[in-house]
């Protein structure tokens, strides 16, 4: 684990957009949200679906308009159907940690894994993912907590 990290006050969570980790709603196995090249800032993404690899559930959004669903972002579902993510875990017994990929849990891991997070300059950046992330998580006395929870989720 590195002890600084450089570069997380530049990346925003729509970053981690993608290949999103979700439960089955059919046999709550791991599944998948496919955006393909789809952005989450194009008005009009099309052909997203997600698809689940132990029972075969397979759903599309054909087209998204303003009518249909609307996106959420920064919980613990996907954005665009709406399902639990995988990986979630309990921290402590009020906390929730969350991720949408191994590359968002990359992500924290490294975050608060460090003990010095620089801003190189992006003092400001307050849409970063790394200054909008909870106090509980990035606070220096919850560090191996967090880290360990960081890691049951590796393993899931």
């Amino acid at each position: 684990m590195e002890t600084r990290t450089k570069h997380t006050y530049r990346t925003r969570l729509y970053s981690f957009i993608k290949n999103i980790l979700v439960e089955c709603p059919n046999c709550t196995g791991k599944a998948l949200v496919d955006t393909g090249d789809n952005s989450i800032f194009q008005p009009m993404a099309l052909n997203i679906r997600v698809v689940c690899g132990h029972c075969g559930y397979n759903k599309i959004i054909e087209r998204r308009s303003n009518r249909s669903k609307q996106l959420i972002i920064g919980a613990a579902i996907d954005p665009y159907f709406h399902l639990p993510l995988w990986l979630k875990t309990e921290v402590g017994s009020d906390h929730l940690l969350w991720a949408y990929n191994m590359e968002h849990l990359d992500f924290l891991a490294a975050h608060v894994g460090a003990k010095l997070r620089e801003r190189n300059g992006f003092r400001y950046e307050v849409k970063s993912i790394g200054a909008k992330l909870p106090r509980w998580m990035t606070a220096k006395n919850n560090r191996q907590e967090v880290l360990k929870a960081i890691r049951k989720l590796y393993s899931r």
